[in-house]
């Protein structure tokens, strides 16, 4: 009984695997560069939002230190107009003065300078506040971010707090604990704090639109240069994908042919014909000689000649 070789198909399935390889890599290099773009949009912001708290930060400790000050000289008289009146909570009993020359004074303490420094600094678009859990001045009580802040402080010990409003002229929130000094309980004795003691704390309030507006550009930024980066890289992968699912394409229908040649071939044990697959036995036109048959199938060509067994056989002694 004869056997045929069966051909098998011509571009299988190695090349649907390599090119799904390269559609897996397409959606994890699209995958990598979005997770890295949301991760460098989040280190933006993030960055924004403690650029602002080192504004307020700064903010903070450059009034900590006027009040320091202020504190070391005992309160400092300023004259008494109609922007710095006597502050009606300073209970001294050398709170006004009047000078030699009749000019009236009133004594400016670190509290009270803390407001009037406040009121300078709005005009900035700065709004300073102090404020406390246990008030002296109705003007001080806390709101509510600021109560959250001070409940934090006397609970945690955390030593700052900072927030942002709502989209929409947000507005960045930051504050610190301020520590009773010993000049402190001149005022706050009373209400029972002591040395080191959290004696409320001092919001800074300022608009994070500039800042927004930076992580805007930033964020643009890296967009595009990942858009840029990742539009070569894919370019490029595209272009040595094609090649490389046209190079599997070519072996695979390559390894067809082979296979072809490679199957038990029906040959005469006479002539050396080769009988065309399918073909019918008893068809002459169906047997064909061993060089046409590979010929046809591969890129093979020969060239004719006569072994030396053949010429003694064919040709004797000529």
């Amino acid at each position: 009984m004869e056997k045929t070789a069966s051909a098998g198909p011509a571009g299988g399935h190695p090349v649907a695997r390599t090119r799904n390889y390269f559609i897996v890599l397409f959606v994890l290099f699209a995958l990598l560069t979005g997770l890295s773009l949301h991760q460098e949009i989040r280190n933006v912001r993030r960055d924004r939002f403690r650029l602002a708290a080192s504004t307020g930060r700064a903010l903070f400790h450059t009034i900590v230190a006027t009040r320091s000050w202020n504190a070391s000289h005992g309160g400092v008289y300023v004259p008494v107009t109609e922007a710095t009146q006597p502050n009606p909570y300073l209970d001294l009993p050398d709170r006004d003065v009047r000078t030699t020359g009749g000019v009236k004074l009133t004594k400016v303490n670190p509290a009270y300078m803390t407001r009037l420094v406040a009121d300078v600094l709005n005009r900035e678009g700065f709004a300073v506040h102090i404020t406390n859990l246990k008030t002296l001045r109705p003007g001080n009580e806390p709101s509510e971010w600021e109560r959250a802040a001070l409940e934090k402080f006397a609970k945690s010990g955390v030593v700052e707090h900072a927030v942002l409003g709502p989209r929409g002229g947000r507005v960045f929130h930051y504050m610190e604990p301020l520590k009773a000094e010993e000049s402190c309980l001149k005022c706050h004795g009373a209400q029972g704090y002591h040395v080191g003691d959290n004696l409320g704390g001092i919001s800074v309030a300022f608009s994070f639109a500039p800042y927004e507006e930076s992580a805007a550009v930033a964020v643009r930024k890296a967009v595009l240069t990942h858009i840029f980066f990742s539009g070569i890289v894919l370019a490029v992968l595209f272009f040595f994908g094609r090649r490389i699912v046209e190079l599997v394409s070519s072996l695979n229908e390559a390894r067809g042919e082979i296979r072809n040649l490679e199957g038990i071939l029906p040959i005469c044990s006479y002539c050396k014909k080769i009988r065309r697959e399918g073909a019918d036995p008893e068809d002459p036109s169906g047997w064909v000689p061993v060089d046409a048959y590979i010929t046809d199938r591969s890129d093979a060509r020969f060239s004719h000649g006569i072994c030396p067994d053949c010429l003694k056989k064919h040709y004797g002694k000529v």
